[in-house]
């Protein structure tokens, strides 16, 4: 098989696991060829004389010891030797997964690795279905290491001359066989490995396989797996016996092209899409407040609407626990970086994503509430919810600034984020998720800044706002899809089509819509929700079946709806609550309607997905299904809780309902990064770590989450965030 885009021959590896002797010396010729240490080991009689028990970033090969019944042997056992390292997949997942191509697959097969561009998220790690990957977790800038099939040994140019003599042809080629072969290759005294081209190799284990039918068992490993590999094994006995997990023949990646591939054009007709439904509500509103003669209430409602600062004192008891928090979260910010990924957190070659992972996924969900509600006032003319707009941005705004700190903290090298610019992936998530969540935060940003205008009097910075908000949209939008696609004929779509936007609704007057603004917000948030989805689309062998699925794109972006629609309701509500201000009940049942609705199509469309992939039925059996459960369980209350509009008008059963439907996402996306997991820990995946967040871990999220309140309750002080109280009138 050859390379199809260059016809390159895939350089491959046959390992007939029929003759290892078990000497080890591939594993001693790795270690001497990439210079890697030795590490301390312990004899495990569960193990044999295999040692160590799994690869790290110090072995990056790794003979296994096997005992086989078998009752015509000597001693009733017989024993294999397995020889552990990459398989250098045709279609890789770990090179799919990285954000800046890091990891790369070399037209010639092998699967190399460069630390230079690396920012250390490990999402390589997870997405491996062997556990090859492994970071260097006692190092403060803790890279990635991984067998590269030794390409650079293959390298390697022939010498011309030895001794003064040029080489003839047959020394030349005789050099190429034997001296740029991989390390482990030249070092096997038993010839157990094999090494040439992978239409070479296959022919060899077939011919071996039809000739000895005795002795081989019919089914060469790594020929289909995960799309084919560039090493390949063969046996005497079946590869589950050896632990050899069992890999769908599908590539990894595949499972992600389609959601990712589809971000560029979605964008565009998003964002059309949108605008469209702008002008044809706008001008329906319009009609109907003129044939009712209401025009004056309709059209300047929300613009008539006061905003006033919370007029109290700051550093009130509970704000003293708030700062306090923020004040450990620093410190363990500090510890994190004095200390090491490793020496801060409890994260392992297991589990590679931990706290802080979760932390993100959840904080994202629930933050899009910002998105929802500029989406319901200004796209669907939802001028009654105008109230909450201020608060859900500031929020947001908050909420998504302080994820990045927790993304920096979490990154092994977070001083490489400069390559998420210059690198291209093809189809990473990551990469996906990294560019829309930073320019999403700009949206917000800017959907923001004409609060503090208003309230110090900045006539002018507003003038400029309203001149260039939506031009900076159409530029913003133009750069993301660019990124996504490196397509100029999408870039220049989306250049025309979101300028054109941007012209039509133009600013005319000082009333103006920031209807651009609410449409990018909209826009770039349905991106990133969905490709948080997408980031475990290369997992199915990992995660549940009752949680993975081809469209999680789409489940993920349906809950954070719900997600963030409940969240703005108990934020209100808390606010009124422990601000001692009126509770706008009219308002708070509308958005919990919207909840509900929201709530009932993620629950029908996972649960529909569910049927039609044939899991429905062993949904609730094993270990997972009382998780899973609990989540429906979660999820179906506030259903009952919100249907009727006389229970969302009663503040304590729509409290209830908005905060269960919260805890049912967040719970969601506990279980998908930790608790629906099946991690096996690094290959031969017979030693998985277990994992509880360290103190700094924790540390830093509680105390992120301190300063997202405090921050908050300072900005609604100082600035006109919340309605003015109109007292004596109804809510």
């Amino acid at each position: 098989m050859t390379s199809p885009a260059t016809e390159t021959p895939i350089k491959t590896t046959l390992i007939d696991i029929t003759k290892c002797i078990g000497c080890r010396a591939c594993q001693v010729a790795c270690k001497q060829w990439n210079d890697r240490e030795g590490e301390q080991t312990e004899l495990d009689f569960n193990l044999g004389f295999q040692n160590p028990a799994t690869l790290s970033a110090k072995t990056l090969t790794l003979i296994t010891f096997h005992e086989i019944p078998d009752e015509k042997a000597p001693g009733g056992l017989h024993y294999l030797f397995t020889m552990r390292r990459c398989l250098h997949c045709l279609e890789p997942a770990c090179a799919s997964a990285c954000p800046t191509t890091a990891l790369d697959r070399r037209s010639d097969g092998p699967v190399i690795y460069d630390p230079d561009i690396c920012i250390g998220c490990r999402y390589c790690i997870w997405a491996c279905p062997w556990g090859v990957p492994t970071a260097e977790w006692d190092s403060l800038a803790p890279k990635i290491q991984k067998c590269t099939h030794c390409a650079d040994r293959s390298d390697q140019p022939a010498p011309l001359a030895r001794n003064g003599q040029a080489l003839t042809l047959r020394e030349s080629n005789l050099y190429r066989e034997n001296i740029v072969t991989p390390a482990c290759v030249k070092a096997c005294p038993a010839d157990c490995l094999s090494f040439g081209t992978r239409d070479e190799i296959l022919q060899e284990a077939h011919n071996r396989i039809s000739s000895h039918p005795e002795k081989y068992v019919d089914h060469i490993y790594g020929e289909k797996e995960a799309g084919g590999t560039s090493v390949l094994y063969l046996s005497s006995v079946s590869f589950d016996k050896l632990g050899f997990p069992e890999v769908s023949n599908k590539p990894y990646p595949a499972f992600s092209k389609m959601a990712l591939h589809a971000v560029p054009p979605a964008v565009i007709a998003v964002g059309a899409f949108l605008a469209g439904a702008y002008s044809f509500l706008k001008r329906r509103a319009s009609a109907l407040a003129a044939e009712s003669s209401l025009a004056s209430q309709a059209e300047g409602h929300a613009h008539h609407m006061e905003f006033e600062p919370f007029q109290h004192k700051l550093l009130t008891p509970w704000n003293w626990i708030l700062l306090v928090l923020m004040a450990f979260g620093v410190i363990s910010l500090l510890a994190r970086f004095a200390l090491g990924l490793g020496g801060s957190t409890h994260l392992s070659n297991t589990y590679a994503w931990g706290l802080w992972i979760v932390f993100d996924l959840v904080w994202i969900a629930v933050a899009a509430g910002a998105f929802a509600t500029a989406g319901l006032i200004y796209v669907l003319q939802r001028k009654d919810l105008y109230s909450m707009g201020r608060s859900a941005v500031l929020m947001g705004l908050l909420s998504y600034s302080f994820v990045t700190v927790t993304l920096v903290a979490d990154l092994g090298l977070p001083w490489h984020f400069y390559q998420l610019g210059l690198r291209a992936p093809e189809q990473s998530a990551m990469f996906e998720v990294s560019w829309c969540v930073g320019l999403y935060v700009t949206i917000l940003l800017f959907e923001f800044l004409p609060v503090p205008f208003e309230r110090w009097g900045l006539q002018k910075p507003m003038d400029i706002w309203r001149r260039w908000s939506g031009a900076y949209v159409a530029f913003a939008v133009t750069l993301f899809v660019y990124l996504l696609s490196r397509n100029l004929v999408y870039a220049a779509l989306a250049a025309s089509v979101f300028s054109f936007l941007a012209w039509s609704f133009r600013s005319r007057g000082k009333k103006t819509e920031p209807i651009m603004l609410a449409i990018a917000a909209v826009t770039l948030s349905s991106m990133h929700q969905s490709s948080l989805g997408s980031l475990f689309l290369l997992m199915p062998d990992k995660l549940g079946p009752q949680w993975w699925s081809p469209v999680m794109p789409v489940s993920f972006f349906l809950s954070s709806i719900a997600a963030g629609t409940a969240l703005v309701i108990v934020i209100e509500m808390w606010i009124a609550n422990a601000w001692k201000r009126q509770l706008r009940t009219t308002q708070l049942g509308a958005m919990g309607k919207i909840t509900f609705w929201s709530l009932l199509v993620y629950l029908a469309f996972r649960l529909g997905d569910m049927v039609i992939r044939g899991q429905f039925g062993s949904a609730f059996s094993k270990g997972l299904g009382a998780l899973f459960a609990v989540e429906l369980l979660l999820g179906g209350i506030p259903l009952a809780l919100l249907a009727y509009r006389r229970l969302r008008a009663n503040p304590a059963v729509l409290f209830v309902g908005a905060l269960l439907t919260l805890l049912g996402v967040v719970l969601n996306r506990v279980d998908v990064v930790l608790l629906a997991m099946s991690l096996k820990g690094p290959m031969p995946q017979i030693a998985p770590e277990s994992y509880s967040p360290s103190i700094f871990e924790w540390g830093i999220s509680i105390g992120l989450i301190a300063a997202t309140i405090f921050l908050f309750g300072l900005g609604a002080r100082l600035m006109p965030i919340l309605p003015r109280e109109q007292f004596g009138q109804g809510d």
